[in-house]
């Protein structure tokens, strides 16, 4: 049960960069994929910060972060929009990519699962961001990271590869 000191609050940049151990270690326990934290900032983190519109939601359950998501805008000449583009359908491509709001990462410690936090972590996340659209990349499978996304009204537009769909959400009416 979520207890009353539980925030989540969105971050710019300088803020993300400050805590970044933090991030970072959330980051890990999650996914695990990255061999250490200079690897994870210099390959993905600081990329990302430094690019425009960038922001983070994050979820603290009293003063320890418990989990985080976080985006920017995606253009062409970046790896996953160019990767979007080569993939998808030339008519979606042009439709979706370019000046879209990018939905990079969201993780939730295991043992804070089930109790709402991936659902406010998106919605802190998407609330004002400076574009009519959004994409993310996800399993190709159901998983909860995928009934999250559909129960906010994601669409799959395509697949990359046979294990990563791309999502899209329409943000305005």
């Amino acid at each position: 049960m979520e207890s009353h000191t539980t925030t989540v609050e969105l971050w710019d940049a300088d803020q993300a960069q400050e805590y970044a151990d933090e991030v970072f270690a959330v980051y890990d326990a999650v996914f695990g994929d990255r061999p250490d934290q200079d690897d994870w900032r210099e390959v993905l983190y600081d990329r990302h910060c430094s690019r425009e519109a960038f922001r983070l939601a994050a979820a603290r359950d009293a003063d320890r972060l418990v989990g985080f998501a976080w985006g920017y805008l995606g253009r062409p000449g970046q790896f996953w929009s160019d990767w979007v583009l080569r993939e998808l359908p030339p008519d979606v491509s042009a439709a979706w990519v370019g000046g879209h709001f990018e939905l990079v990462e969201l993780a939730v410690l295991p043992d804070h699962r089930r109790h709402g936090f991936g659902r406010r972590l998106h919605d802190v996340l998407l609330d004002g961001v400076p574009s009519d659209r959004a994409l993310l990349g996800t399993d190709n499978a159901d998983s909860p990271a995928v009934r999250l996304y559909a129960s906010h009204g994601w669409r799959k537009l395509g697949e990359l590869s046979p294990d990563v769909q791309v999502m899209g959400l329409r943000l305005t009416d």
